[in-house]
């Protein structure tokens, strides 16, 4: 039944992507969605400034002709884990629900309610990275000053020409 219901969704998911048009102007700031130029630059900055993330191909059959080829999509590998996932297991005892008026959905979970102040602080003491650096592993040492700095803009970035273009389709 859930191969059905799967299917049908693919289906459907198909025909709403076939008859969404590809957005030419800019609607980010309006509703959060992308266009493929401004996907392709963000993900230039990203991989530039972090050099886990990297650029991929893809499924030759899956391939969008509004991007470039050899950037698809973007994967991200070697990102350092400080918790197992033994240290994250679900505990149903520590859970209480809170009762959300004109929740349709019944309200919020709070996860940890019951759970042992010190030890919940010790956890989050355990999450926080003792080295900055470790998610970005081969990080330059020449942009330790911009890291306080709000994130550069995007359009700024572009318009100054900024932004490398090795690919002819890329604007």
């Amino acid at each position: 039944m859930q191969n059905v219901i799967n299917t049908v969704k693919g289906k459907a998911l198909g025909v709403a992507e076939y008859l969404t048009p590809i957005l030419k102007e800019s609607r980010f700031k309006e509703t959060g969605v992308l266009t493929p130029e401004e996907f392709v630059a963000a993900g230039d900055h990203l991989v530039h400034h972090c050099p886990t993330w990297r650029w991929a191909a893809g499924d030759g059959s899956k391939t969008k002709p509004y991007l470039p080829q050899e950037k698809q999509f973007l994967i991200t590998k070697n990102v350092p884990c400080y918790k197992r996932c033994k240290q994250m297991e679900y505990r149903s005892e520590q859970e209480l629900v809170l009762e959300s008026e004109g929740d349709p959905d019944g309200g919020w979970v709070d996860t940890h309610h019951f759970s042992d102040s010190a030890i919940l602080e010790e956890k989050v003491a355990d999450m926080a990275l003792e080295d900055k650096k470790a998610s970005c592993a081969d990080n330059d040492d020449d942009d330790d000053d911009d890291d306080d700095e709000e994130a550069a803009d995007m359009e700024e970035f572009e318009e100054k020409g900024m932004l490398e273009q090795d690919d002819p389709s890329v604007i």
